[in-house]
């Protein structure tokens, strides 16, 4: 069981940047349920850039023993359901196919709260996950994503430039050779380049004796990315996490709809082309970082 009264649920297990544009919104949900013990059911990966006092605790919903709360015909008398049966109220970013709501009603949890990950219209991202709160008061900072920095891992030289080369969707990349391209542009004109590389960037060919922060703790490519003069990327995570962290970002965009997803930040330019990336020049995405970067 649930060793608390007054116990909420927020679940959400998808992808690192919808996981930075839900913080918002989750953020309204604590507003609403400031008493309560909020327990996140999701990624403990992504847990780590949670604010400070967003969540309780959290449970791993890719675990073995949670994967009944996902199926037909739960047992309400099972172990993961008595414990999922003590929560008063849930936040769930799910889709309707899923069977968690289904099950969490079934065993009395009340107050459910679902959203599907997806808007169904042309609408930023952040503002449709809070549209599920009508009734809450919201300033322009409580549209913004806030992320939680472990400063001092990553070693951050003045001028710094951080460039990420991949995204969860290869039709979303713009070519590594113009990244390439663009780092030694970058650093003819006085920068140092840092390359953010992930698992899903392990086969990019960098250039000899690039300098690389691979698979970095979220929360610590977090605090460097807030001491970055820049950073350059693609529709990804990453990008959200750069505008969320108060860096500088230009975000490259293809197929992907900016109305949508466009990261959220202090500052923020967007650079789009109307075909695939690979015609988006060089020249076009140096011309908007020198922005960033003059004097």
């Amino acid at each position: 069981m649930v060793p608390w009264m007054n116990a909420s649920l927020v679940y959400h297990a998808g992808a690192l940047g919808d996981f930075i544009t839900t913080l918002p919104a989750m953020a309204a949900w604590r507003r609403l349920h400031p008493a309560e013990r909020i327990v996140l059911f999701g990624k403990s990966l992504h847990a780590e850039l949670a604010p400070q006092g967003l969540f309780d605790e959290v449970w791993e919903s890719g675990n073995a023993e949670f994967a009944p709360m996902f199926g037909v015909g739960l047992d309400a008398g099972s172990e993961p359901a008595t414990r999922f049966a003590a929560f008063q109220s849930a936040l769930l970013f799910s889709s309707s196919s899923s069977q968690l709501p289904a099950n969490l009603a079934n065993l009395g949890v009340g107050g459910i709260v679902r959203q599907d990950p997806l808007p169904g219209e042309r609408v930023p991202i952040i503002d449709y996950h809070l549209s599920l709160f009508p009734g809450l008061s919201l300033a322009e900072k409580d549209r913004q994503p806030i992320v939680r920095r472990t400063p001092g891992l990553l070693a951050v030289p003045a001028n710094t430039v951080a460039l990420h080369p991949g995204s969860g969707d290869r039709r979303k990349n713009w070519p590594v050779a113009r990244f390439q391209e663009l780092a030694a542009l970058l650093e003819e004109a006085g920068s140092v380049v840092r390359w953010i590389i992930g698992p899903a960037e392990e086969t990019s060919a960098l250039p000899r004796g690039a300098h690389v922060w691979r698979n970095s703790h979220l929360s610590s490519l977090a605090a460097a990315l807030s001491e970055c003069r820049l950073f350059v990327g693609n529709d990804s995570g990453i990008t959200h996490l750069a505008a969320a962290a108060g860096c500088p970002t230009v975000a490259l965009f293809g197929v992907s709809d900016p109305a949508v997803w466009l990261p959220r930040g202090l500052a923020v330019r967007l650079v789009q082309t109307p075909g695939a990336l690979e015609e988006l020049p060089t020249e076009t995405v140096l011309s908007t970082c020198c922005g960033f970067l003059r004097p």
